[in-house]
């Protein structure tokens, strides 16, 4: 495989809530405790425990030869109500951005991703007029004590998946199907993001600010079907591109009104991917846009349950040269117990990546999901996407094989075919360009 560039961003993600545990603070912590909520009555209690392993989790990273990080910060544990910010919370962020830039690692620091303070969404809410100003004063806060620790900046993360997962899926709280609110959220969180952004600017003349969209790719049950077409399409064109518009270009499409502030408040476009997913016409499902998540054979769905298919990735990258900015693969990799499926998936999906590099996609890094085995939201601790294995009981991290595979990409932008045929023997490569 070619390889990539020597200043390209290689790292994992680790999400707050999912992996830092006792986020008491938080709306998600309440929703959690209802029963049949998550996977087997499970909680984020103890998560990974990084909160307080942060230090040995970096250290890690690093040993991995990973250059940067991307991590979010909870706002819940910033401000834990309206009039209070938490300078022991502010304290802990500064020594993880601390330890990271000890050891050479850039981070790319989400300020919100899922989660919200409980005051927040049993107060207000995204759907509130206040929100973007609420959301204003928290960021104000983290600039003024941690602006100058990071370059790389994502106020809001995949607001468009949260929404529909919160007020379409009714999985994630406030779990409302109120297509009005839902409506109002995207607004108001486009309004938050453009805020945000000059306010990291003002006080970051150099600060890189995007957001990251989980990019989705649907095919019709029945490509013969017009209904089952027009469908998939609208799904994509809502998933991938409805905010971005908003932020880029600053318009809506028609029912949404228009925002000016909106306009040019992007420097970068993150992008997450996971794999492609099948849909068809329902006229029973109205406030889920007449769209029901199907297998290949029209069975029902739930949401999330991707298949793999590398070469999307090619395709959602290339289409997003239209907007003129650079990326970065903000999140990508697979829920399973079987590494080796995870390392073909890992060798797939970065071919196809730089296979859109060499066709002219600016893409300046590469994010796996995820560093740790974490929370997974309603499916708890059922499904693992880690590089590193995390004991349930002990916490304990061990390397899994794609740790060590992607370990050679972050430290030579390629990969030997030995280590390919050490860690995914028989693995031939669906590659276009280069030589392994």
């Amino acid at each position: 495989m070619k390889a990539f560039p020597n200043d390209f961003l290689w790292g994992a993600t680790l999400t707050g809530h999912q992996v830092e545990g006792e986020n008491f603070d938080s709306d998600w912590w309440r929703w959690e405790q209802r029963p049949g909520r998550i996977h087997e009555g499970s909680t984020s209690q103890r998560a990974a425990e990084h909160l307080a392993r942060f230090e040995d989790d970096v250290e890690l990273a690093r040993t991995f030869g990973h250059n940067a990080m991307l991590f979010s910060i909870e706002w819940s544990r910033i401000q834990p109500d309206q009039f209070t910010f938490s300078d022991a919370a502010i304290e802990h962020y500064g020594a993880v951005l601390g330890a990271l830039s000890d050891r050479g690692i850039r981070p790319v620091c989400v300020l919100h991703h899922v989660t919200l303070p409980r005051w927040f969404a049993e107060e207000f809410g995204w759907h509130n007029h206040a929100a973007p100003k609420l959301f204003e004063a928290y960021v104000a806060r983290v600039m003024a004590d941690l602006g100058g620790l990071c370059h790389w900046w994502i106020p809001i993360r995949e607001p468009m998946h949260w929404i529909s997962m919160a007020y379409f899926e009714r999985l994630w709280p406030p779990g409302s199907r109120n297509p009005a609110r839902a409506r109002l959220c995207l607004i108001n969180m486009a309004t938050a993001h453009a805020r945000a952004y000059r306010l990291i600017h003002s006080a970051q003349q150099n600060a890189q600010v995007g957001t990251a969209i989980q990019a989705r790719r649907f095919d019709a049950l029945e490509e013969e079907n017009v209904w089952d077409l027009r469908s998939a399409r609208r799904e994509e064109r809502r998933c991938n591109r409805l905010y971005l518009d908003a932020l880029i270009e600053g318009r809506w499409p028609l029912g949404l009104r228009g925002q000016s502030e909106l306009k040019g408040t992007l420097d970068f476009i993150g992008v997450s991917y996971y794999g492609r997913e099948t849909v068809c016409f329902a006229l029973s499902r109205p406030l889920r846009f007449f769209t029901q998540l199907v297998d290949p054979e029209g069975t029902p769905t739930a949401p999330e349950e991707y298949r793999s298919h590398p070469e999307s990735i090619h395709t959602v990258l290339s289409e997003l040269t239209a907007y003129g900015l650079p990326i970065l693969i903000t999140g990508n990799g697979l829920a399973t117990t079987d590494d080796g499926i995870r390392c073909r998936y890992l060798l797939d999906h970065l071919a196809e990546v730089r296979r859109a590099m060499g066709d002219g996609v600016d893409v300046r890094g590469y994010f796996h999901r995820s560093l740790l085995d974490s929370f997974e939201w309603t499916r708890g601790y059922s499904v693992r996407y880690g590089l590193f294995h995390v004991d349930e009981t002990t916490k304990t991290r061990t390397p899994n094989q794609s740790a060590f595979l992607y370990k050679e990409f972050c430290e030579s932008g390629a990969v030997r075919r030995g280590t390919v045929a050490q860690f995914c023997p028989g693995w031939q490569g669906e590659v276009r360009t280069g030589e392994l």
